[in-house]
């Protein structure tokens, strides 16, 4: 067999785990930016999770992966994002899921040190967006939460941080993409997505009006 024969059959092997590589990049495709366009944001890994692996994983509680990376505390802290991508079998109900994170430090004297409130992360339907993801043949109608915690590990600590789903309500994931990375992001909502802020601002304007009609009514009382 030639070299250049060699070649082409080594590229034909190769081309279904790029197509899924690609697939898996474009499956959850969230917007993550810097808050400040002069520092970018370093990314140090960046994971999806979609389709049957996915389901089977959620069904029997059990972890998604690991993610694992070198700190550079010149860099700064690390932060981890998730977003989460389900589908609501009652969109009128109340739903929630739980992904416990679990962080371990390796050539360092000292195991990490993280709080408890650290340690998980929910995702909420009241700050969850539709999209759309494609988990599939076709892309699919889906709702989206993204949540995450930022860390401060001791320098040059090799570090994995570990992915367990945990208990969920009326949320079928479909896809979740897990990405470390350091700088500060813009915390921008995601499309659809109804931010704290933006849920405590609502809460702020509905007070106020309702102190503005009640000084009216005394008014004229």
């Amino acid at each position: 067999m030639t070299a250049r024969a060699l070649t082409t059959l080594l590229a034909l092997a190769l081309l279904p785990a790029a197509f899924l590589a690609r697939a898996q990049s474009n499956a959850l495709p969230m917007p993550l930016e810097s808050e400040d366009p002069d520092k970018p944001l370093v990314i140090v890994a960046d994971q999806t999770w979609t389709g049957p692996e996915i389901q089977i994983q959620s069904k029997d509680m059990r972890g998604l992966g690991v993610l694992e990376f070198r700190h550079d505390a010149s860099k700064g802290p690390v932060t981890l994002v998730i977003d989460y991508a389900a589908t609501r079998p009652d969109s009128d109900a109340d739903s929630e899921a739980l992904i416990d994170i679990g962080i371990e430090c390796h050539e360092t004297p000292q195991p990490c040190k993280i709080p408890v409130h650290l340690g998980v992360v929910s995702i909420r339907s009241a700050y969850m967006g539709e999209s759309v993801a494609n988990v599939g043949a076709a892309p699919e109608a889906v709702w989206v939460g993204r949540e995450g915690h930022t860390y401060t590990f001791a320098d040059g600590a090799m570090v994995s941080v570990s992915l367990d789903l945990q208990d969920r309500r009326n949320l079928e994931p479909k896809a979740i993409r897990a990405r470390l990375f350091y700088g500060e992001h813009d915390r921008r909502a995601l499309p659809g997505q109804a931010t704290r802020f933006g849920i405590l601002m609502k809460i702020a304007l509905a007070v106020g009006l309702l102190f503005a009609l009640f000084l009216w009514w005394m008014r004229r009382g």
